[in-house]
């Protein structure tokens, strides 16, 4: 690299993956910062956003890498439509002023709409987002098809590396599962991670408690859950479920979430509509056979590494049922050719992929 590449980089999010990439990126030789704002008021940050981008523009910062649009909601206003318009607005004056100072914008489609409503029109701000951005970053061949039908004019895929390097194994499976209460004879499935209604752990917990008398399945579903009215519903269909289910509502220490994924048979994905999950590749880098809709948006997951049911609590019965019925080799094979998807991409070459995307960016337009 002829000169050190300066990533300014928005926002920050707690999903390890910003952590994991910048790391490898900082060790290849690049520099980046997150324009996360001065102070911890998000409505102030947001009003000095474009002050921040003058700032780090003055200290070599050419590209601007837009991960999520959370950042732009405002939390004392977020459901007053109002409120939205004037946010989309200054979405758009936010891309309008990084393109004056000579930024090159950069969007990964962690997510083609936010799952909770950030603007008054979140498809009409992805689309002024698409128009800003010089390259989209796909995380799978599917996003990146769906990137193009929507406008996007130089998608380029990098796959995410694997999710087991965070959360260290510190027990065996047989320990584990001791440490959780699970039986030998039990098929643990498990959801685990931030728990949002797009993720449907209502309808895994349905599913449960519609099984057969003497079926093995434990369910258990592990995260925080913000959302008062789901997590209610949660509870009410945890006690239908009986013992059948193990709900534990709150953040997973990442020093516990080995242990959970160690004691599991299997991890269960019932979403009701997503872009890319960090949570499957998790689940798979600790080889576990995985549980998912027929969604195109989760095409890339090898045939062999998953059970794929209809969408909805009746396919889900029936994909828990077929896996309490696998042998413990078959369930190791699935297993392991989830392991091999998961960890297909490493950081350090996701790294080299995204500083080559940089470079190019730098090197086409003179600033």
């Amino acid at each position: 690299m002829s000169a050190r590449v300066r990533v300014l980089v928005t926002p920050k999010d707690e999903n390890p993956y910003q952590g994991l990439l910048y790391e490898a990126i900082a060790s290849a030789g690049g520099k980046f910062r997150y324009s996360d704002g001065p102070s911890g008021s998000q409505s102030f940050n947001l009003l000095v956003a474009p002050l921040m981008l003058v700032r780090y523009r003055l200290l070599g910062y050419r590209i601007l890498h837009i991960h999520w649009v959370f950042q732009f909601s405002l939390p004392w206003a977020s459901d007053v439509p109002l409120a939205r318009r004037a946010m989309q607005q200054w979405f758009r004056l936010y891309l309008w002023w990084a393109g004056f100072l000579g930024y090159r914008v950069v969007w990964t489609a962690h997510d083609m709409l936010p799952h909770d409503q950030v603007f008054f029109d979140d498809r009409e701000a992805r689309k002024h987002l698409i128009e800003h951005a010089a390259t989209v970053i796909a995380l799978s061949e599917a996003s990146a098809s769906e990137l193009r039908e929507l406008g996007a004019r130089d998608v380029r895929v990098i796959p995410l590396g694997s999710y087991s390097e965070p959360y260290p194994r510190t027990l065996g499976r047989q320990a584990a599962r001791g440490a959780l209460d699970f039986e030998s004879s039990d098929v643990v499935v498990l959801l685990i991670g931030k728990i949002e209604r797009y993720k449907g752990a209502d309808l895994l917990l349905e599913a449960a408690a519609r099984l057969r008398a003497s079926s093995p399945v434990k369910v258990v579903v592990a995260g925080s859950c913000k959302d008062t009215a789901h997590r209610a519903v949660l509870e009410g269909l945890a006690k239908r479920a009986n013992s059948r289910a193990v709900v534990r509502l709150e953040r997973i220490p990442d020093t516990e979430m080995a242990t959970y994924l160690e004691a599991a048979d299997f991890a269960a994905f019932p979403f009701r509509k997503v872009t890319n999950s960090s949570s499957v590749l998790l689940a798979q880098s600790f080889g576990l056979p995985v549980l998912i809709p027929r969604l195109a948006s989760l095409s890339d997951v090898p045939d062999n590494a998953a059970i794929r049911y209809e969408p909805g609590a009746d396919g889900l019965v029936e994909a828990l049922e077929l896996a309490a019925s696998m042998s413990v080799q078959a369930r190791s094979e699935m297993g392991a050719e989830g392991k091999q998807f998961a960890n297909a991409m490493d950081w350090p070459t996701a790294a080299r992929l995204h500083l080559e995307i940089y470079s190019r960016l730098l090197s086409n337009r003179s600033v």
